[in-house]
């Protein structure tokens, strides 16, 4: 069973061999975003060198701190559609396929504002989802603030059939819904290709390693298991918490009930 931890980009050669030694690929965070705006293409090479030396894959994690593709300040707006490019560009360095993006919906939009939102959403994520698939780079959105799993389908649903698919993450959902891991699954699973693994105390998204909280690890455990393919994975946590994640993740899908 294949597992990836998550490593920031400009981390990625200092922590690479630690990752690779506890048996993990790397999914690489991109963070910061000025340093994914200037990182060379020659580094990305050398980066995409040094995790294929070790017959490893990855996937990425793109741009999202202050970053809205569809805000309603156009200046936003156009800076955002750039660095999510620019994420993509360098997924496809590293040798990557999928690229997990944070929409940047808000639940306490006005309705006035919401659709203003949704249009500008599907107009301009549109576009980056065609340069996207032009670089080979298949782009699943995360649910964040999105309190139901509808209001992630939606965003799905506004854009051309098939052109994102979803990332769901287990301390989103524990800290920012108060549905449970079944109801996300029923509504997206056909979609869902990566899954982004941490826990909390349902306060605060604290990125524990699983089992430290209070999420539902064995119910998501019981839809994954027998699923073929499974999703990517990733603890998104430090090294040591993913490789305590990762045998409490096991030992729950070893299980018979």
């Amino acid at each position: 069973m294949i597992f990836h931890a998550s490593v920031l980009l400009d981390e990625l050669e200092e922590k690479f061999d630690s990752i690779a030694r506890a048996g993990f690929h790397p999914e690489v965070r991109m963070t910061d975003v000025e340093h994914l705006m200037r990182v060379p293409d020659a580094d990305v090479a050398r980066m995409r060198t040094l995790i294929e030396s070790r017959h490893l894959s990855t996937f990425t994690h793109g741009p999202f701190l202050g970053l809205d593709v569809a805000s309603l300040n156009g200046h936003i707006a156009r800076y955002s559609a750039e660095c999510v490019e620019r994420g993509c560009e360098v997924t496809a360095g590293l040798g990557g396929s999928t690229m997990v993006v944070h929409t940047s919906y808000s639940p306490f939009y006005s309705r006035e504002g919401l659709r203003e939102w949704l249009g500008n959403w599907g107009e301009r994520m549109g576009a980056v989802l065609a340069k996207a698939a032009r670089l080979g780079v298949r782009v699943a959105l995360e649910n964040a603030w999105e309190e139901r799993p509808e209001a992630l389908a939606r965003l799905v649903d506004v854009l051309p059939p098939g052109a994102a698919m979803v990332c769901l993450d287990t301390g989103h959902i524990n800290a920012f819904s108060r549905r449970p891991v079944r109801r996300w699954w029923d509504v997206l699973g056909d979609r869902v290709v990566a899954l982004h693994l941490h826990d909390n105390d349902g306060s605060s998204d604290d990125h524990l390693p699983p089992g430290r909280g209070i999420f539902d690890f064995p119910a998501l455990a019981e839809i994954l298991r027998g699923r073929d393919p499974l999703p990517l994975m990733t603890f998104e946590v430090d090294v040591d918490g993913a490789i305590e994640g990762r045998s409490y993740l096991e030992t729950l899908l070893s299980e018979r009930t």
